[in-house]
């Protein structure tokens, strides 16, 4: 998560009614700790990938069992989406020419009555189905200004560099971001409304799920070759990359830049259900009385051990498909993440090769902190390039 620009105290003071808290969810949802546990379980490492009830997986065709029942874990905590999509209904209002390509605002639906705000960048002289992008944001309330190269960081303007690099980009304002953010609640506290309707969902499943409803509006596009479609992003973009390509097998490759930390590794899950509304199921496993906000990086909680998921199970659900991972070793938003990473992809490792995928699996550490640097984002463009253009 980035620092941000936060709305008034006085403007706070008066919406503090509709501010995100832990507790307000649990009131809301009525939920309990999960009663599940795994190999994973009570261990302070990150469990093997290709171990399944004490045996070892050793053919890929024991594969398809064990992600099932990993996708049931993270389902668990994640909660269950939807049973139908809507009709898209996909509405362009307005177009505006660029350099080398055409900006088109336009809404898309997500669920029934929910159109999000997007905007679509297409590129000039296309010829045929051309690959596409998704380029969801970082935690920013500019949202999708800023893939878009309106606003924001410039070095962060990945749909806008993407499309004048060929590709259909689309970018869109997550829940609670951009125009899909109510400047009368706090951080996060749009998603009180969201658990009132979906008291057993997640944040975090929710946006997956509507980038993959974004994958449904691009498929819809005639100029779009529907099985080269990829996700980017930075930040909170990387993670509901990981988390999108989780749940959605049509995204073919992604990237994900200083997009996680392991649970363990970070120390305590704070972080994914108190300081943010995305995974609160997680909230369960703190019960340190020393955890607060803006000091919870610091103060690791023995009960994150008893999580029995984490971070690596995520993203084994993506392979054996393109995957990509930049990481800073000096990430002030994420401490231990270049140390989580790599004890990530030392158990994801051995899982693509089991699928014989070794060459699908990449990574890049850099230092600089929580940004994305541009021998990264050139790594990130011709790592998208081998998997969509080759």
């Amino acid at each position: 998560m980035e620092r941000r620009t936060f709305i008034s105290l006085p403007a706070l003071s008066a919406a503090a009614s509709e501010g995100w808290s832990w507790e307000r969810w649990r009131e809301i949802s009525g939920e309990s700790r999960p009663v599940v546990s795994s190999d994973q379980t009570g261990r302070p490492d990150l469990s093997d990938l290709l171990q399944r009830e004490g045996r070892k997986i050793t053919s890929p065709a024991e594969w398809p069992a064990q992600r099932s029942a990993i996708a049931r874990l993270v389902e668990v905590f994640l909660g269950r989406p939807p049973a139908a999509r809507p009709p898209l209904e996909a509405r362009v209002t307005a177009e505006t020419p660029c350099d080398g390509y055409t900006r088109r605002t336009l809404t898309f639906q997500t669920e029934p009555g929910e159109f999000v705000p997007a905007f679509l960048l297409v590129p000039d002289k296309l010829r045929g189905r051309v690959p596409a992008i998704v380029c969801p944001h970082q935690t920013v309330q500019e949202g999708k200004q800023e893939p878009a190269g309106l606003a924001g960081n410039p070095r962060l303007h990945t749909a806008h560099r993407l499309a004048q690099r060929g590709y259909v980009t689309l970018t869109y304002d997550a829940a609670c971001f951009g125009e899909r953010h109510d400047p009368a609640t706090n951080h996060y506290g749009d998603a009180i409304p969201f658990y009132r309707r979906h008291p057993h969902w997640s944040m975090m499943g929710k946006m997956a799920w509507d980038l993959s409803r974004a994958v449904d509006y691009l498929q819809s596009l005639d100029f779009v070759s529907a099985g080269r479609i990829a996700s980017i992003g930075h930040s909170h973009g990387g993670y509901t990359t990981l988390f999108a390509m989780a749940l959605d097998e049509r995204i073919r490759a992604g990237v994900s830049n200083c997009g996680f930390d392991t649970f363990r590794y970070d120390g305590n899950p704070y972080r994914w259900s108190h300081a943010t509304a995305l995974v609160p199921r997680l909230g369960f496993y703190i019960t340190s009385p020393y955890i607060r906000p803006r000091f919870y990086a610091g103060v690791p909680d023995s009960e994150t051990i008893q999580i029995p998921i984490d971070m690596h199970h995520v993203l084994a659900l993506i392979a054996p498909r393109p995957l990509f991972i930049s990481t800073s070793d000096e990430d002030s938003i994420f401490p231990n993440g270049g140390w989580s990473a790599r004890q990530a992809l030392a158990r994801l490792g051995p899982l693509y090769a089991m699928l014989e995928s070794e060459s699908r699996l990449a990574s890049y550490f850099f230092r600089g902190g929580h940004g994305f640097p541009l021998e990264a984002e050139r790594l990130a463009f011709d790592w998208l390039d081998r998997w969509l253009k080759g």
